[in-house]
């Protein structure tokens, strides 16, 4: 009798390998729908704090209408001027740094509109209360030397300031520092951290990204806050002056917490000019910040 042998394989194989290609395309389409709506997210989380919120916000202080009378002291609180508001050498908080890895990093990047980093270099920060991530970009020269920098500075903010803090990022080329409260994160650039360490800037820009984080989803909606505001009528900075809504708090918190925790450390005409300009805002700010605790390594 004549035997007949029929090789199944040959047709499941094929059918097999069609499902599992069919399944693999599905789910990198799951994949790129994810990453798509989460830079979808990001994007407008971005537009959110810097575009959307000021005008919400310039809506609510429409209710305490006011017009500045003086001039501010000065441009900015950090760039424009050459106070010392925290110093090389003041305490800060416990840390040590140790490099763990590198990826793929959600490390948003405004002038090329994406999400991603490849390859970043990630090093972890740990306080004794805390630990946080500084994520580096591949295009920084010593990622290592920029992370310890941004540790040592994020070391010397208030407790309570650092401990609102996720990550940090740190961006190749230049750029102006930025932050996203939702995120508990600030972003700086290579090249603006070389720049402001020479002109003794980098601790303040930190304070300044990280008070947005911290103080302002606090703060900036509060009706006494805006009371306040109306109430000075001035400000001590023409970039809070400009946008009010968005940068008072942090520009004025930097005098406050200097005054109140560095008494004498800003000249003595600059402090009064800060009381007679502010005088609202500063007991505002005074009091809410008055249980802050400066840092220390003990």
């Amino acid at each position: 009798m004549t035997s007949f042998h029929t090789d199944y394989s040959a047709h499941v194989r094929p059918i097999a390998v069609v499902q599992i290609l069919s399944i693999e395309q599905q789910e990198r389409a799951h994949v790129d729908q994810c990453c798509a709506r989460r830079q979808a997210r990001f994007v407008w989380i971005y537009k959110l704090e810097t575009v959307l919120k000021p005008l919400i916000f310039s809506a609510l202080l429409a209710g305490f209408p006011f017009t500045a009378i003086a001039e501010p002291l000065y441009p900015n609180s950090v760039a424009s001027n050459d106070l010392d508001f925290i110093l090389p050498d003041d305490p800060g908080a416990c840390w040590s740094i140790a490099a763990s890895g590198r990826g793929r990093t959600e490390m948003y990047d405004p002038r090329r509109d994406a999400l991603f980093t490849e390859g970043a270099f990630h090093f972890d920060v740990t306080f004794p209360d805390q630990r946080i991530r500084i994520n580096v970009h591949p295009g920084v020269g010593n990622p290592q030397q920029r992370a310890r920098e941004a540790a040592a500075s994020v070391s010397r903010l208030p407790t309570q300031m650092r401990n609102a803090l996720k990550h940090v990022n740190i961006l190749d080329g230049d750029g102006a520092a930025w932050e996203e409260s939702l995120g508990g994160f600030f972003t700086l650039y290579d090249e603006l951290m070389t720049r402001r360490l020479a002109e003794h800037d980098l601790d303040e820009t930190v304070f300044h990204e990280s008070a947005h984080v911290a103080l302002d989803p606090m703060f900036s909606g509060d009706r006494d806050w805006r009371s306040s505001q109306a109430k000075d009528r001035d400000f001590i900075t023409q970039y809070a002056a400009d946008k009010p809504n968005k940068e008072d708090i942090a520009e004025s918190a930097l005098f406050v917490w200097t005054m109140l925790h560095h008494p004498g450390r800003l000249p003595a005409d600059v402090e009064a000019a800060v009381r007679d300009t502010i005088p609202n805002r500063l007991e505002y700010l005074s009091n809410m910040m008055k249980g802050y605790e400066p840092p220390s390594c003990s």
